[in-house]
């Protein structure tokens, strides 16, 4: 999933870049909307790694 979004991020600022020179108004929203996928995927790392530090403190064996 995250491949995804990070291709169609790519997808989306090309296509805005080509759009920036053809029609500026499109170009720009195309291009300010390829953000949103990268701001998915820095919430589903975020998410990971909170899930993956909850694991490590409920697997701590330090104490034995």
């Amino acid at each position: 999933m995250r491949a995804g979004l990070i291709l169609l991020n790519l997808i989306l600022q090309i296509t805005g870049l080509v759009r920036l020179l053809i029609d500026v108004k499109t170009g720009i929203i195309l291009y300010i909307s390829s953000y949103v996928p990268v701001g998915i995927v820095l919430f589903m790392l975020v998410k990971d790694r909170q899930k993956e530090k909850e694991e490590e403190e409920r697997n701590d064996y330090r104490d034995y």
